[in-house]
């Protein structure tokens, strides 16, 4: 029997029933939220989980009679959750995810674009924006809040934090224990230091299915073996360790089985419960003592296709409510990892290291072009494959860019699980 639960556990609680448009829930707002592992049952805004609920205490109070409740999916699950529950005419009202994720269900049809009138967006920056707009001023996405790459260590272990991926590589020569993740994206700040942003950028959102095709040229594959060539060279190092996923190096970290690591904002708030002050954070080191140039990472609603016009509208008001300077500054200061995409709230950067670091590394980002998100997330599976098999040393580093080159397939690996 399908049983219904309060939204008391804010977003820590998951609830059986997708969005619907009935006259008796039509004061009531259903959303769906992306979670980023599915072994971690915490909450994808931020790990914000007290100021999230009273955020939606707080709407409820100033909407008398509206209630919303909120269930959580991982981010292989939730567009066919949201596909099978659409279908029903069940979807959700707003949905909280990675950008790419929110453009998949745009594509798919099971989102869609909304317009704001009067004063609306005009606070969020414009960087934030721009990815997202379409035709007569809608959104297919709004943006909710930014969480940079950084990097995370222990001060007990590490005084001074490389500021170059040749000094990363030296520190742990002399005994500093590494890790880093092996996802595409993740370990996308690593091509700073071959100046191969821009060429796997490119290949990235490329639509075409080789290298050549897809308007590499020759200089930028120079960039790109000598990235590879750097990660080849990390992972022979005694003290340098690839994991799988993100939460795979933040658990070690938090053990103290690594003393430095590449980790996203998004667990900030984990690593302080386990490390206390003894968690450090700044920029990821890039070339010449110059940061790194990392890949922009947004939370942001959408928008369901199924809902009626009193839920459209609530929707819409509780997402501003979400954006305005009050609540993104209450954001800001309750979720260690979040910076605001409301550019009238002011962070705090000289009276905090960690600040300074997300907004420098913020500054120092770039989103990818997921105009055609599923090439894109097929190209990144296709690299992850790659790089996996780079590491194992099944491939070499021409072995990566020549599989490259085939569309949406990686060499067969009998070797790695």
């Amino acid at each position: 029997m399908r049983r219904l639960l309060p939204i008391g556990g804010a977003l820590l609680l998951g609830l059986s029933l997708g969005g619907c448009s009935g006259s008796v829930l039509s004061d009531t707002l259903f959303i769906y939220v992306e979670n980023e592992s599915s072994l971690s049952r915490q909450a994808e805004i931020g790990d914000s989980r007290g100021v999230v609920q009273q955020l939606l205490k707080d709407f409820e109070q100033v909407n008398p009679g509206v209630r919303i409740q909120v269930r959580h999916f991982s981010s292989e699950a939730i567009v066919p959750a949201t596909a099978f529950r659409s279908s029903r005419a069940l979807g959700p009202d707003l949905l909280v995810t990675r950008v790419v994720t929110a453009l998949q269900l745009h594509q798919q049809a099971l989102t869609t674009p909304v317009g704001f009138s009067g004063k609306g967006l005009t606070e969020i920056h414009p960087r934030f924006l721009s990815e997202f707009r379409l035709a007569n001023n809608q959104f297919l996405a709004v943006p909710l809040l930014a969480e940079p790459q950084l990097a995370c260590f222990d001060k007990r272990r590490v005084a001074d934090p490389p500021t170059s991926l040749d000094q990363l590589i030296a520190l742990s020569a002399k005994g500093m224990r590494v890790g880093l993740p092996l996802g595409a994206t993740d370990i996308f700040w690593t091509t700073s230091g071959s100046d191969a942003q821009g060429s796997l950028k490119l290949l990235l959102e490329s639509a075409g299915g080789s290298t050549t095709n897809a308007g590499v040229k020759p200089a930028d594959r120079g960039k790109l073996l000598a990235w590879l060539n750097w990660l080849d060279n990390a992972n022979r190092q005694q003290n340098v360790e690839f994991a799988e996923t993100s939460i795979d190096l933040v658990d070690r970290l938090g053990k103290g089985e690594r003393d430095w690591i590449s980790c996203n904002s998004l667990w900030l708030g984990r690593l302080g419960r386990q490390l206390g002050s003894s968690l450090g954070v700044s920029e990821l080191p890039g070339r010449d003592g110059r940061p790194a140039s990392t890949l922009t990472r947004l939370k942001v609603w959408s928008f369901g296709e199924h809902s009626s016009p009193r839920q459209r509208q609530l929707a819409k008001t509780f997402v501003l409510f979400t954006l305005n300077p009050v609540n993104q500054r209450r954001l800001l200061l309750a979720g260690p990892g979040n910076l605001p995409v409301n550019r009238q709230v002011l962070v705090p950067t000289k009276s905090s290291n960690r600040f300074a670091a997300m907004s420098a590394s913020l500054d120092n980002s770039t989103m990818l072009n997921f105009r055609n998100p599923d090439r894109v997330e097929e190209r990144v599976g296709q690299l992850n494959d790659l790089l996996r098999q780079l590491i194992a040393g099944t491939l070499d580093t021409d072995g990566v860019l020549q599989g490259l080159s085939v569309p949406g397939a990686a060499p067969p690996d009998t070797d790695t699980p």
